[in-house]
């Protein structure tokens, strides 16, 4: 927890105005913003390639993306990024400044797993207070996820992982023969900062993972691997202790926020959940509206 309790230092003398930042520091979050601004709006059309960033997402996703299939983005979702890596750069101006041991940051690296070339771009190595270097990542996160995932910790991401962080930081720290740390994750709404380690007894999970990256890159390097997509499920409700149907299908939540929904559910209808008792009811995919109330 070094680390956090650096960030926090640093933050509160920066609260009482007893911090002077070096131009060398200010030079490369000017840097770091302009090459985030340059990558988010200018989002130039990239050669496909297994990504170590993408390689534990959705295999569907990943299969359309491979195969050029158009993802559909609306505006806000590039402000998302966008705001993403501003954070990532402010994180890394504060650990220069903080005192932080960095080794290493954006750095490019690369992972043959049984032939093939998994490749990405880590964001932070940390010398800790024992002289090893990990390798860590940056993450902004909304309230409600900072609040019902990441305090969670390690164990609360292996429940539920869709964007696939955890095969991620292992690929980067096996390319670079180091260990994985963890995370610095950043609530957007509060501006808290979290440290979530990597526990130590993470050797087989690693392993788990490690073989799993294998066997997705085998699928995406083969053209005839058949494409499976998610299943709408059934809209339920508990009424008197009884789970009841309504007869309706709705998406599963990771397609709700895919980019490639449009193609995989063209007539999925987007309205007020029909079983939410809410005065503002949450919204959700449907795939099939039987009934409209309840």
């Amino acid at each position: 927890m070094l680390t956090l309790l650096r960030i926090q230092d640093f933050l509160d003398k920066a609260s009482r105005g007893e911090l002077d930042v070096s131009p060398a520091s200010l030079d490369e979050f000017e840097k770091d913003c302009r090459e985030a601004a340059a990558k988010q709006l200018k989002r130039e059309k990239r050669e496909w390639y297994v990504r170590m960033s993408g390689l534990g997402r959705p295999m569907c996703q990943q299969m359309l993306d491979r195969d050029g299939v158009e993802e559909d983005m609306e505006y806000n979702a590039v402000f998302r990024f966008l705001f993403g890596d501003l954070t990532e750069a402010a994180v890394m101006l504060i650990l220069r400044e903080s005192g932080a041991d960095i080794r290493g940051a954006q750095e490019r690296c690369s992972l043959h797993l049984d032939g093939y070339i998994v490749r990405g771009t880590l964001d932070l190595i940390l010398r800790d207070s024992m002289g090893i270097d990990r390798v860590w990542d940056i993450k902004s996160a909304s309230d409600w996820a900072f609040k019902n995932k990441w305090i969670g910790g390690y164990e609360k991401l292996l429940d539920e992982d869709p964007f696939g962080y955890i095969m991620q930081g292992f690929l980067y720290g096996e390319a670079m023969n180091m260990p994985f740390g963890g995370w610095l994750v950043v609530n957007k709404s509060s501006g808290e900062i979290l440290e979530v380690p990597v526990p130590e007894w993470h050797d087989t999970d690693k392993h788990k993972y490690l073989e799993e990256a294998k066997r997705r890159v085998k699928i995406l390097n083969n053209p005839d691997a058949p494409f499976v997509k998610f299943e709408p499920e059934d809209e339920t409700y508990r009424r008197q202790g009884q789970v009841i149907k309504t007869g309706n299908k709705i998406l599963p939540r990771v397609c709700g926020f895919c980019g490639y929904r449009a193609h995989c559910w063209p007539d999925a209808i987007l309205r007020e959940k029909v079983t939410s008792q809410a005065k503002n009811p949450p919204k959700t995919w449907y795939t099939r509206l039987k009934k409209k109330e309840i």
